[in-house]
């Protein structure tokens, strides 16, 4: 049997979906971790991809467990053959590989939390746990978890010996704000997707037209709208 032989039959088992569609989930979890890492704020977590990815995961799993038992029970009887055992190698490859893809998403993702943790407190605290908030329930727990540890930290350390009116983390006044936020006017490189041309203004009357499979370096803050909407990626 020929690795692709296997390849076939593991998708027609395990993976119903068409070849088309597999390989567009997978391009749109690598483009999502990509987007993460290059933006310089949190972006809105992709609760769909990642339930539906981490679902075909289980999937997966599930079935490597199962037919280890079946090769494990089977083995003195001869019927388990060496592709048999290749199969089941390229399955757990493949796990790694997307399961790697996933933890360099979710690690961008905490680092960031950390890095504009108050920020993001006050930026998502209206927000629910619904399918398009900016953090995932598990995130928003870290967050606040996370924002406690630091604060106790912060107390016992030095907090406690300052005036009340110096303590605080979040002090906006006299025009000095301490709470750190991403840099938005930071140089980005992006690709065009969209098939109609992107007009930005960069002020002074002067505009920088995005055409379509272009790549450019703005600023964030004038691509923010068209990366959300998907006639953007980054790079």
């Amino acid at each position: 049997m020929e690795v692709d032989d296997i390849l076939k039959d593991f998708e027609s088992s395990v993976r119903p979906q068409s070849k088309t569609e597999e390989h567009t989930l997978e391009e749109e979890l690598v483009q999502a971790m990509i987007n993460e890492r290059m933006a310089p704020e949190l972006l809105p977590y992709k609760h769909q991809l990642m339930d539906t990815v981490l679902s075909r995961i289980q999937s997966q799993q599930q079935f490597l467990l199962d037919s280890h038992e079946y090769g494990d029970s089977n083995a003195e009887a001869g019927v388990v053959s060496s592709d048999y055992k290749l199969r089941l190698m390229i399955i757990e490859t493949d796990i790694e590989r997307i399961s790697y893809i996933i933890r360099l998403y979710i690690r961008t993702r905490l680092s960031k939390i950390e890095q504009f943790t108050i920020h993001y407190i006050n930026e998502t605290a209206e927000e629910s746990n619904a399918s398009n908030s900016r953090l995932s329930a598990q995130e928003r727990s870290y967050m606040h978890k996370f924002f406690q540890i630091l604060t106790q930290l912060y107390n016992n350390s030095f907090l406690r010996n300052m005036p009340q009116e110096l303590a605080l983390l979040d002090d906006n006044q006299d025009f000095e704000n301490m709470v750190t936020k991403p840099d938005l006017d930071r140089p980005v490189f992006v690709k065009v997707l969209s098939s109609a041309p992107i007009e930005i203004s960069l002020g002074d009357d002067e505009v920088l037209v995005l055409e379509k499979d272009g790549i450019y370096v703005v600023r964030y803050r004038l691509i923010r709208v068209y990366l959300e909407i998907g006639d953007v990626v980054l790079i």
